[in-house]
């Protein structure tokens, strides 16, 4: 047979099975076991499952017989395992764990599972009432891995469904849903099923599916397939290039172009950084443990099936090698009212969604506008950017709180999908901020020889650090180490103070210059860190109140009460002067501050500044932080 318009750069992943004429093909799926012993000690499990298999309600007994080895294996060992039948709601897993149990070594279980192909029992429906149409349409989302007959996918880990009792497909999924499955830290397919499960939204949507996958006959590939002559079979699996990446085209697909109805979206085109890092979030934990994050947990079990980073980067290689087309617009959102909405996001993201590494800022230009939207909704209710360890969602977060309403997120996303700049290509290069690779401070400084140097500092910011407003010197005294080096480091190289409407940054950049090297920085910074004083007083006329919930924002990055956050390279404030606070929230919303190329950070903080619609907000913000002590 000739199959032409195959592309040849791809090696296809297929089971192509031909029977000509004349020609028997036979496909051998029995567990390695021996059928004599396995018959054997089958005899402990026919008083419930039945001497062929096909299982008792009575008893809650599943119809076994026709269902795959490689299932019946896994399940076995779970149950010997206590992945299965140990939890203490699951009564009728408690009453299967002991048999399992029973089959000491692994040879027995072979052998068993041999035996239980031999089988030709056929299970009982009750009758579940359910709607079946509206079973089919939730089907949809079970299809891409149990199969449209239900026939099951080893590759997808999905077992074999057609022929199951309608009675113990509902019980499953009740408890798939309730935790009673598919919540063991090793049942790591179980967590795959169990958030498929979740999305069905109360009995009735259980009934109506398991009502429809009652109708279906997958064809039964626990025996031998045989063929009369002149038949020809053909069996094709999606095509895929890299094995590892065939359990994500049943979702994300084979083009990673996404599919809404699945939840998945589109990964053509994402940077291969920003895909590595979500598949070691979810594979860590730090995405998807989350109770409200329905596709995270769906996600989370698929990237922990990556068992170390050479299966993970081969994934993160191929998913770069995907064209997959931007998905339709969905939201009928006002792009208009978003392109304003999405002042805030340009800083990061870029005017076209292009991304930067440099700001951990992934590229959303042809991401579907269902996913931003959702993505804004989870950042916003802290399903995602709330895990102590997700340190760029929690810089993420704060900005989606800033969009006041449904409407808003809408209108954000429907922006974002106009934007087609670099859509359907990916960089894998590093984003660079030259200027910001180079002011790092990296050595240890030393207090007693920053006392000497500190000396130039006095005449401005006092002998305690205190700061002195008719100087326009800050207090510096209780700032962080690291804040204050970095600072200097700044003015040094000239990423602050050169701004032509940095009067002030433009007096202290020079003091700056004359320390040497990074010893002498690193030295100041020592000492600074050891000086005490009061905390500035109050001196700007602001709402404290209305500045407090304004301040919800801020809270995230730099601490309820002021205290600042390494991980986040957001200082402390608590105590600084409240009008040092609003000349920079001003500097910053007007890119005096947060608008040169090497200030990664000062970028960072820009679009939060912004925010601020007005003097009076900003004043109420300073008027509140003011009172941390």
């Amino acid at each position: 047979m000739n199959y032409k318009g195959i592309n040849m750069k791809k090696q296809f992943i297929s089971g192509l099975i031909i029977l000509a004429l004349g020609t028997v093909f036979s496909m051998n799926v029995f567990a390695k076991g021996d059928l004599t012993r396995g018959e054997a000690s089958y005899k402990v499990c026919v008083a419930c499952h039945g001497e062929n298999g096909g299982g008792r309600k009575i008893t809650n007994a599943p119809r076994i017989a026709g269902q795959q080895s490689w299932y019946l294996t896994r399940q076995l060992n779970n149950f010997r395992d206590g992945i299965r039948g140990s939890h203490i709601k699951d009564i009728t897993g408690m009453q299967m764990r002991p048999m399992a149990l029973s089959l000491v070594t692994e040879q027995e279980v072979e052998d068993v599972v041999a035996y239980i192909g031999t089988l030709n029992g056929r299970g009982k429906h009750t009758g579940v009432a359910g709607d079946t149409e509206a079973g089919k349409l939730a089907y949809a989302v079970c299809v891409s891995c149990h199969g449209a007959n239900g026939e099951g996918n080893e590759a997808l880990n999905a077992p074999k469904i057609a022929g199951l009792p309608d009675w113990y497909v509902e019980r499953q999924l009740n408890n798939f849903k309730s935790g009673i499955r598919g919540v063991d830290a090793k049942d790591v397919y179980g967590q795959q099923m169990r958030p498929m499960a979740m999305i069905l939204a109360n009995d009735e949507a259980v009934r109506n599916v398991t009502a429809y996958m009652a109708s279906l006959k997958g064809i039964s590939i626990a025996k031998p397939v045989t063929a009369k002559s002149s038949t020809v079979v053909t069996v094709v699996t999606t095509p895929v290039s890299e094995p590892l990446y065939a359990p994500c085209a049943s979702c994300h697909g084979s083009e990673g172009e996404g599919n809404q109805k699945l939840g998945a979206p589109r990964l053509a085109g994402q940077n291969d950084w920003y895909v590595e890092r979500q598949l070691r979030n979810w594979r860590d934990g730090i995405r998807g443990t989350h109770a409200e994050d329905v596709y995270g947990m769906q996600m989370r079990p698929m990237a922990m099936t990556l068992a170390n980073d050479e299966a993970l980067n081969k994934v993160v290689r191929f998913i770069g090698t995907l064209n997959g087309t931007p998905l339709k617009q969905t939201i009928n959102g006002n792009a208009e009212a978003g392109k304003t909405g999405y002042m805030t996001c340009i800083a990061c993201h870029g005017a076209q969604g292009e991304g930067n590494k440099a700001l951990n800022a992934p590229k959303i230009a042809g991401l579907p506008d269902w996913y931003i939207a959702r993505q804004l909704h989870s950042f916003k209710k802290g399903i995602r950017g709330s895990h102590q360890k997700d340190i760029y969602g929690m810089q993420m977060r704060p900005m989606a709180m800033t969009l006041a309403n449904d409407e808003a997120i809408d209108n954000v996303a429907s922006y974002i999908s106009t934007f087609s700049a670099g859509v359907s290509t990916a960089s894998t290069e590093s984003v660079e901020a030259a200027p910001a690779s180079t002011v790092a401070v990296n050595v240890s400084g030393s207090a007693e020889n920053g006392k000497t140097s500190f000396a130039v500092c006095v005449s401005c910011h006092g002998a305690d650090g205190a700061g002195n407003k008719a100087l326009n010197a800050p207090r510096i005294s209780g700032q962080q180490e690291w804040y204050v080096a970095r600072q200097l480091a700044n003015f040094k190289v000239g990423i602050r103070g050169s701004h032509k409407d940095d009067i002030y940054g433009q007096q202290m950049r020079p003091m700056a210059m004359i320390m040497a090297n990074e010893q002498a920085v690193a030295d100041i910074a020592a000492y600074t860190n050891t000086l005490k004083s009061a905390p500035a007083a109050s001196t700007v006329q602001g709402d404290a109140a209305a500045g407090k919930a304004v301040y919800g924002v801020c809270a995230s990055c730099h601490g309820a009460n002021g205290e600042g956050n390494k991980a986040l390279n957001s200082p402390a404030i608590a105590g600084q002067h409240d009008w040092y606070i609003v000349r920079q929230l001003q500097n910053f919303k007007k890119g005096i501050r947060g608008s040169d190329a090497g200030d990664t950070y000062g970028q960072q903080m820009s679009p939060m500044a912004m925010t601020l619609v007005d003097d009076t907000t900003i004043n109420n913000v300073a008027a509140y932080i003011s009172t941390f002590k």
